[in-house]
């Protein structure tokens, strides 16, 4: 298959024809690659540079995708012996949440390793980081605090809920059990995530989400 190389010179016969006798007077590809890319020297190398940056990021970014995926199934299998199916499955549930709902898939990684600590339960995990999603969204609180709160709560340590909604702190004083608390947190911050990412901003933040994942 033969190469095309661009020869960019000014627009008149002489100038094309010469660039072309010249051309043809070079032995070797190495010497033609170089004159062509003389001739073309600016566009050539504001593209090659265009092209160089673009995949140092993207690369960058996979690497990084990559090492967050193996640390939540690491969490799954050591705490729940997750098979590998389970675990695609739960990267698809966290691709198609951060899609819907702006939130990165880096923050909702460690938020939902650190509720399948708590719960010791994939599904149960993937109702809190739902519930945790809305409260993050309902309370301007960030979701990694959010998700540590209920997965200690889930280990019976009901304090950090407090913090929360001012209900809850007095339902844990008066004994409140763990389902009554998180019925109260999802019927105050129900459906705020997916408010959020109705608005204007969410909009933006969910086309962030699907550029990354594409540059990923």
């Amino acid at each position: 298959m033969g190469v095309i190389l661009p020869i960019i010179s000014e627009f008149d016969a002489k100038g094309t024809q010469r660039a072309v006798k010249e051309f043809q007077k070079l032995e070797g590809a190495s010497a033609k690659a170089s004159f062509a890319m003389k001739k073309a020297a600016l566009p050539a190398a504001a593209a090659i540079a265009g092209i160089g940056f673009a995949l140092v990021g993207a690369t960058k970014a996979a690497m990084e995708d990559e090492a967050e995926q193996v640390q939540l199934a690491l969490a799954l299998q050591n705490v729940t012996g997750a098979t590998d199916a389970q675990v695609k499955s739960t990267e698809d549930m966290i691709s198609k949440m951060s899609l819907a709902s702006g939130v990165a898939d880096s923050e909702l990684r460690p938020a939902f390793a650190a509720l399948v600590r708590g719960t010791k339960d994939i599904t149960t995990a993937n109702q809190a980081l739902a519930l945790a999603q809305d409260i993050s969204a309902g309370s301007g609180k960030d979701l990694a605090t959010v998700s540590d709160a209920l997965a200690k709560a889930y280990g019976g340590n009901m304090k950090g809920l407090q913090a929360l909604s001012p209900e809850i702190k007095a339902m844990i004083k008066d004994g409140a059990s763990l389902e009554d608390v998180m019925n109260v947190l999802g019927g105050s911050f129900g459906g705020a995530s997916d408010a959020a990412a109705a608005t204007a901003e969410g909009g933006m933040k969910r086309l962030g989400i699907a550029l990354a994942e594409t540059k990923e």
